[in-house]
């Protein structure tokens, strides 16, 4: 039983360690921003690794013309609210139609893949996509590039994912289309698993003031934001259940943002701030979904704080985080073209990962940084203020990874702690194996101990 016991603690400890991350230093003094001080003067080298002088971190250019013998906007990734990493991690995409699917370990090319518009990575299964075609939502399989329509909506000539801002939620539940008649439009929460419409709201001929729509990240929302700032019935962000119904004006300034989960658990949207929110010395804030609050999160002081940038929530397993991309000005004393993350509550934390090095010369050429789905790795476009890269009609992508701090089992296991090998004979004597019946451990962690010191028979 001794021996039993020793091994699901070694395995407790194991699960934990594998599951535990590391992420750059967390600090609320933001004079610690310092100057612009950019992470070379020459850009990467396709593939090859250079070390952030920020962080614990370190960045590599992965994608190139030559090897992917194409230009433009397929060099790089999508946008800040799209997801580059499949649900395991195994794949990452790139923009445009056809797509670069690249190896998530290596970064290497691997194939382009006539993805759908809009196509959003499945959070539940790694070789799937969503996206529209016409008036159809579709799935697409990233390994024999076929498509599955899931359903068609009859009542409309075309459906939209959102205007390209528009994410289902993180179980694959709910996904929120806009429909389009000829001048009208249709607000529709669309349900995957059941394939039924829960809700829909006619906005008529309001399409044009219309931002974006979108489910919240736990599904527990649908959200529109639209183009002006303000309170009417087209200004704003307002929220509704998932049937569409009880709508709320969450927040009158419209800027950049992302949908996420606070350090409470509470659903939000995180955006930029406006002139307002300068007047009131922030720079970003986070309103909740459920219309029971607004906190301010960045600070703007003396005509400074941070604006010309992204922001991004899509790190799904690690809620409480939002990932942000300045890109204004390198003089700016605060975050000048920095990439890093900022806790979502009243405290002011945040994480630096790096600068990004990227002049502001047009939308292409945006970082638009996406974390991973735990936020310990990176991916951004940079043109790294680079003459014949600012020339081009769209930047490299880059990845940053975290250094992760990792222990071998001996390290966090006393000797006296391992079980020791026990022998039974029977009466012939001949040894009989002990086959541990009975005992749970993770395959995971199972492979991790055969494959150091600990063998569970002789």
């Amino acid at each position: 039983m001794r021996i039993l016991k020793n091994l699901i603690i070694i395995a407790l400890i194991v699960t934990q360690q594998l599951n535990s991350q590391t992420y750059p230093t967390s600090e609320s003094n933001l004079s610690q921003f310092g100057v612009y001080e950019p992470l070379s003067n020459v850009i990467p080298n396709y593939l090859e690794w250079q070390s952030s002088t920020i962080s614990n971190s370190r960045v590599m250019r992965i994608t190139d013309r030559i090897t992917f013998n194409t230009s433009g906007q397929r060099l790089r990734h999508n946008y800040s609210r799209d997801q580059t990493w499949n649900s395991d991690e195994t794949l990452i995409k790139m923009a445009g139609y056809p797509a670069a699917i690249l190896d998530a370990e290596t970064y290497e090319f691997l194939y382009w893949s006539d993805i759908p518009s809009y196509g959003r990575w499945s959070h539940t299964q790694p070789n799937i996509m969503y996206g529209t075609d016409g008036n159809t939502f579709v799935s697409h399989n990233i390994n024999n590039n076929q498509r599955t329509v899931l359903h068609r909506f009859t009542n409309y000539a075309s459906v939209d994912f959102g205007f390209g801002e528009g994410n289902q939620d993180k179980f694959d539940r709910y996904v929120g289309l806009i429909g389009r008649n000829g001048g009208n439009t249709t607000l529709i929460v669309y349900d995957i698993q059941n394939n039924v419409i829960t809700g829909t709201k006619d906005i008529g001929a309001n399409g044009n003031e219309l931002d974006w729509f979108s489910v919240s990240q736990l599904g527990g929302f649908a959200v529109a934001q639209y183009k002006d700032n303000g309170t009417g019935a087209t200004a704003g962000i307002k929220s509704y259940t998932i049937n569409m119904t009880n709508e709320q004006h969450i927040y009158d300034t419209t800027e950049h943002g992302d949908l996420g989960v606070d350090a409470f658990g509470n659903e939000v949207i995180v955006e930029y701030g406006g002139e307002s929110e300068w007047n009131e010395n922030y720079s970003l804030y986070m309103a909740r979904l459920d219309g029971q609050g607004v906190t301010k999160l960045f600070p703007y002081v003396n005509g400074r704080g941070i604006w010309g940038g992204h922001i991004s929530t899509q790190n799904v397993d690690r809620p409480g985080w939002a990932y942000i991309s300045e890109q204004c000005c390198p003089t700016n004393p605060l975050a000048a073209r920095e990439l890093f993350s900022i806790k979502l509550d009243n405290s002011g934390i945040i994480e630096r990962y790096v600068k990004h090095n990227s002049q502001p010369i047009g939308y292409l050429h945006g970082v638009h940084a996406v974390p991973n789905r735990n936020g310990t790795k990176v991916i951004f476009a940079s043109n790294w203020n680079d003459p014949n890269e600012i020339i081009q009609e769209a930047p490299h992508s880059f990845v940053l990874e975290v250094t992760q701090n990792t222990l071998g089992i001996s390290e966090f296991i006393k000797p006296e702690e391992v079980p020791k090998v026990i022998r039974y004979y029977n009466v012939l004597g001949q040894e009989v194996p002990l086959d541990y019946k009975g005992v749970v451990i993770e395959e995971k962690v199972y492979k991790y101990l055969t494959k150091r010191t600990i063998k569970l028979r002789k």
